[in-house]
C-alpha cells in the first residue's frame, strides 16, 4: 500500500530541504577547517572525561545502581550517540531564544514545510556526524564486552535503540525551547539544557522512583541513553520497549502542537 499523495509529497519535499541543509553544512565547515577539528576534539573530550570517570568509579565498586561496568559501558555508547546526533541536527536549537528575541523567525511563517523541522534542523554540524563515527564505533565496541549480548536478538535492537535515543532527544530539544514563547529573553531553554544535563550522564536507577518517571515520562532524559541501554542489554522486556516507544511518539506529537502553539504567539521585529 503505498502513502497518500499529500504525505508522499510532504516527505519528499522535507527530504530535498533536508538535502540542501546537509550540502549547506558541508560547505560551511569546509571554509572552517579549524573550528571543525576544535569542535571535534572538544567532543572527544567530552566523551574521554565520561569513560575514564565511570571507570575510576568501577576501581573502587562492583556496580553502581545495579550496572556493571560493561552494561554502563553500553550506556555511554547510547548516550554519546545521542550527543552526536544533537550535534549534527539540531544545533541551532541554541540560538532559538536570540533569533526569537531579534525577530528573526519570520521565514518559518512562509516556508513550505513544518516550522519545527525546518528551525531546529536546519544546521547541519559536520563535527557532529564525524563524533557520530566515534560513538557508533565505542558503542559496537562495549556491545561486544557486555556479556549480557549473546545472540541476534540483542543486535538486531540496536537500530530501535538509537531511534529512541534521537526521537527522545529531539522531543526534549523541542519541550525545552517552549519557554522561550512565553519568557522571551529568558535563555531558559539553555539552561535547562545544562542543568539537567547531568541527569541523562547516568542510569536512572540512581534515583528515586518517582524521579526516574518523571525523567521518562515528563521529560523524556531516559529515553537519551538509559532506555536504550536497558532494551539492548535485556534489562527492559519488548513489551515494556513498545509502550515507551508509543509514548514517546505520542508525547513528541503533543510537543509539537504546543510549540506551533507558542510560535503562533511570536511577533517578529517587524511587528
Amino acid at each position: 500500500m503505498s502513502a497518500p499523495p499529500d504525505l508522499a509529497g510532504s516527505l519528499a519535499r522535507h527530504a530535498r530541504v533536508a538535502l540542501q541543509f546537509v550540502r549547506i553544512g558541508l560547505i560551511r565547515k569546509t571554509q572552517f577547517r579549524f573550528e571543525f577539528a576544535v569542535q571535534v576534539l572538544m567532543d572527544c573530550t567530552f566523551y574521554a572525561t565520561h569513560v575514564l570517570t565511570f571507570e575510576i568509579l568501577f576501581a573502587h565498586t562492583e556496580s553502581i545502581a545495579g550496572w556493571t561496568p560493561p552494561e554502563v559501558r553500553v550506556f555511554l555508547g547510547f548516550l554519546f550517540c545521542a550527543d552526536a546526533y544533537y550535534m549534527t541536527f539540531l544545533g541551532q536549537a541554541w540560538h532559538f531564544g536570540r533569533e526569537l528575541k531579534d525577530g528573526a523567525l519570520d521565514p518559518l511563517r512562509v516556508r513550505p514545510g513544518s516550522p519545527v523541522f525546518l528551525y531546529f534542523f536546519q544546521r547541519f554540524g559536520l563535527e557532529g556526524a564525524t563524533n557520530g563515527v566515534i560513538a557508533l564505533a565505542y558503542l559496537g565496541w562495549a556491545l561486544v564486552q557486555a556479556p549480557g549480548v549473546t545472540g541476534a536478538l540483542p543486535w538486531l535492537l540496536v537500530p530501535w535503540a538509537l531511534a529512541l535515543a534521537c526521537v527522545g532527544r529531539t522531543v526534549l530539544t523541542v519541550l525545552l525551547s517552549i519557554n522561550e514563547f512565553y519568557l522571551v529573553n529568558s535563555d531558559l531553554a539553555r539552561f535547562w539544557e545544562e542543568a539537567l544535563g547531568a541527569s541523562s550522564d547516568n542510569p536512572l536507577d540512581v534515583f528515586g522512583r518517582r524521579v526516574r518517571a518523571f525523567l521518562i515520562l515528563a521529560l523524556p532524559i531516559g529515553f537519551l541513553a538509559h532506555l536504550p541501554a536497558a532494551l539492548v542489554l535485556g534489562r527492559m522486556g519488548l513489551l515494556a520497549g513498545l509502550a515507551h516507544t508509543a509514548w514517546i511518539a505520542g508525547f513528541g506529537w503533543l510537543v509539537t502542537r504546543w510549540w506551533r502553539a507558542g510560535f503562533r504567539r511570536y511577533e517578529s521585529a517587524l511587528g
